[in-house]
């Protein structure tokens, strides 16, 4: 056999063995880890500071299972969200900001990992709502996420990762017709995360999130909502390995108007 032959098959063989290789190293199959809990509290705050713009403000506080404790073992993570929001119409907006999330270390006393770590991210959103039919809103939000982050072992790099949401959800009222002060209102509420970035290989399904929940208008300026979540998603290392969660929620949602007096009475049609 000539020699670039022999070279040429020897180096197919190698190449074929590496494949097998890889092939043995991974499942036929994908698997779903154990459900893990958590429980996540919110609240979320409209200020109106023109007729157009509002600040829009998050802060959430979100505590996981550790050490058999089932939803509060331990510490998780602290985010605050905030950005400028610009209302078209009423039934259109969009909002732009940063993000500064903290994530605890999953393992509290171990010293190779860092107790707190840093999470920068700048967001964008639009939210579409549809116009009423019959008792109930339909909307639609689409948010775009730039993040850095890194995990909690000592001397981990920052890595670029890029989100992509879609959630849908509506607000149905139980007890009124309307969505009013007084109003009880059941909301289904579905959301969808993919990802991007040079560490995403073959696990670009971040989250599906399915959150039905039940919420009360206390007053235009307050509400309160409270659900349990299901998610499921890839794994960030092995995309054939998806996590699952179950998620208790309680949010609570600020509404504050910081114009003048004179520019919150509402306007008057005098061709009518």
């Amino acid at each position: 056999m000539p020699k670039y032959k022999f070279t040429y098959t020897a180096l197919l063989l190698i190449l074929l063995g590496f494949c097998q290789e890889i092939n043995a190293q991974r499942p036929d199959r994908s698997q779903t880890q154990k459900a893990s809990t958590a429980l996540w509290l919110g609240s979320y705050a409209n200020f109106r500071l023109s007729k157009k713009l509002f600040w829009a403000g998050e802060l959430h506080y979100r505590r996981q299972e550790h050490n058999n404790i089932p939803f509060l073992g331990r510490d998780g993570q602290i985010y605050n969200r905030h950005g400028i929001k610009y209302l078209f119409n009423s039934n259109l907006s969009t909002t732009v900001g940063g993000v500064l999330r903290l994530n605890f270390t999953p393992e509290p006393g171990n010293e190779n990992l860092r107790t707190l770590v840093l999470e920068p991210r700048i967001w964008y959103e639009f939210v579409f709502a549809m116009p009423a039919i019959n008792r109930f809103r339909i909307y639609h939000r689409i948010r775009i996420e730039h993040r850095w982050n890194r995990s909690n072992k000592i001397g981990a790099d920052f890595t670029f990762r890029n989100r992509f949401r879609y959630k849908f959800y509506m607000k149905i009222p139980i007890n009124n017709p309307k969505l009013i002060p007084g109003t009880f209102y059941f909301s289904p509420d579905v959301e969808l995360i993919m990802q991007s970035g040079k560490t995403v290989v073959d696990s670009p399904l971040e989250d599906l999130r399915l959150f039905p929940h039940v919420g009360y208008i206390a007053s235009p300026k307050l509400a309160y909502s409270l659900g349990i979540m299901y998610t499921t998603g890839q794994t960030l290392d092995a995309g054939y390995e998806y996590r699952a969660r179950w998620i208790i929620r309680a949010n609570v949602y600020i509404s504050l108007d910081f114009r003048k007096f004179k520019e919150k009475i509402p306007e008057i049609n005098i061709m009518d």
